[in-house]
């Protein structure tokens, strides 16, 4: 039998599992390239734009330096916003946003189709947005991109549409493990998101694309963790665990403001703003003086992308003042909404993390003295960050599971599940839509969380 043949013969019924572990393979192969590019696309743009140098190296849990442009630096943000509304307008509208709401559309609307121009344009609008100052994380595109190869390779092999579907969740899956350097999160959140389809074969082939997206990464960055291991010491798991629930309802609360603000701030600025340059523009002028005034009070652009420098200092417990830690999470909400909310391009599951950081060390600063448990600001930043992203993106498994990766805190698994399902809940006892499906609610497509994919033909054995 001809390659080929064998190829195709793969996918009919009961013989398409070694097709599926072959473009997985692929899949999470290209995604992890493509993320590697991607880390040092946003590296030269940052270093050219904000610190006036050349080169492609940039560490992103170290704090970018003070920029020489001084006062200028108000600027810059507006400059990426004029060249990414130019790229959004006239090459690929789909490059706009945080990228999972796009993919989701192709899920439940396009069969699984997605335009290859996706997989260059995405990565170029949001290097750009992320590294002229933009407050947005790179996840999302990451995992847009991602899902534009899975579909891209579903086409090339003519593979059937709920195929070429489960595709653009190991594209999801790869491009969110290549970036993080989280397998398991990664695949959990394609499973459990994108294409929740839990049958052995196409477990086994995201499993395998996001295994082989992140060795890509890893063989070329290595395998460090990319937020700062926080030192917890032994907590009372018995007579605490209510106490993280408390912290997950807070969390889902502040997840409900955080959803309403990048709403209020999407439709206000359409209606008042019609033209989306000087719409873009405008937004991104408001974070370019949040930047400025950050760095003039704290001595750091906390504001820039997806924290991460931020997130390592919260969690080593190096900002000590509650205060600071509230204003920097409503800073980081009103930057992230501007960012998105105008026209950039950029995920908001980092700017979550942040949020939910800052919010838990708060609570973890004031209850201290009151439990008698030390280093309970680290441990609730950590929860935090779990309930925030749980309950605003609806990643309701994936989110312990990724928090404890980013960190390698993996003894704290258990209160962060309770932290997450707890707010999760909350959060949807106020409101049924997360971050990602709220938009497309707006545009008349339900997509509800926890959806299945129901097989057009038959089972996996």
């Amino acid at each position: 039998m001809k390659p080929s043949a064998w190829f195709h013969r793969s996918f009919e019924p009961h013989h398409e599992g070694p097709g599926l572990i072959l473009l997985g393979a692929g899949v999470g192969l290209l995604a992890g390239l493509g993320a590697v590019l991607f880390h040092y696309l946003i590296a030269g743009i940052h270093n050219a734009a904000i610190l006036g140098t050349y080169g492609i190296v940039q560490n992103a849990r170290e704090h970018t330096p003070v920029s020489p442009w001084g006062a200028w630096i108000i600027l810059v943000p507006v400059i990426g916003a004029l060249l990414v509304t130019v790229l959004v307008r006239n090459f690929a509208p789909e490059a706009q946003g945080a990228g999972v709401s796009q993919v989701l559309r192709a899920v439940h609307a396009d069969r699984g189709q997605m335009r290859p121009v996706i997989a260059i344009m995405r990565p170029v609008a949001t290097a750009i947005t992320i590294g002229t100052g933009g407050s947005a994380g790179r996840e999302g595109p990451a995992m847009q991109f991602g899902a534009a190869i899975g579909a891209l390779v579903g086409y090339l092999f003519r593979v059937p549409d709920h195929r070429r579907i489960h595709l653009l969740g190991c594209g999801v899956g790869a491009g969110i493990a290549a970036v993080f350097n989280a397998p398991l999160g990664g695949w959990f959140l394609a499973m459990e998101v994108i294409v929740p389809d839990w049958r052995p074969w196409t477990v086994l082939s995201t499993l395998v694309a996001t295994a082989s997206a992140s060795w890509v990464t890893q063989e070329v960055f290595g395998s460090g963790h990319l937020f700062a291991h926080a030192y917890i010491s032994h907590w009372n798991g018995s007579l605490m665990l209510p106490t993280f629930a408390v912290v997950g309802s807070l969390m889902a609360l502040m997840s409900l403001g955080f959803i309403r603000l990048m709403d209020r701030v999407d439709a206000y600025s359409r209606k008042r703003l019609q033209n989306p340059y000087a719409r873009h523009m405008s937004g991104m002028l408001l974070v370019g003086i949040l930047l400025y005034v950050t760095c003039r009070l704290t001595g750091h652009y906390y504001l820039i992308g997806g924290s991460y420098a931020g997130i390592s200092d919260i969690l080593l417990h190096q900002m000590h003042w509650p205060l600071l830690l509230l204003l920097l999470l409503a800073l980081k909400a009103i930057a992230t909404s501007l960012t998105i909310g105008t026209g950039g391009s950029g995920g908001i599951f980092s700017p979550s993390l942040f949020m939910g950081a800052a919010l838990g060390s708060c609570l973890g600063m004031l209850l201290e003295p009151i439990i008698g448990v030390p280093h309970l600001a680290a441990l609730f930043a950590l929860c935090g960050m779990a309930g925030m992203v749980a309950a605003t993106t609806g990643a309701l498994l994936s989110a312990p599971v990724m928090v404890v990766e980013l960190t390698g805190n993996y003894h704290v698994l258990l209160p962060a599940m309770v932290t997450a399902l707890t707010a999760f809940a909350v959060r949807r006892v106020f409101l049924q839509d997360s971050i990602y499906t709220l938009p497309l609610h707006r545009e008349g497509l339900p997509v509800p969380e926890n959806h299945y994919i129901v097989e057009e033909k038959m089972d996996d054995k």
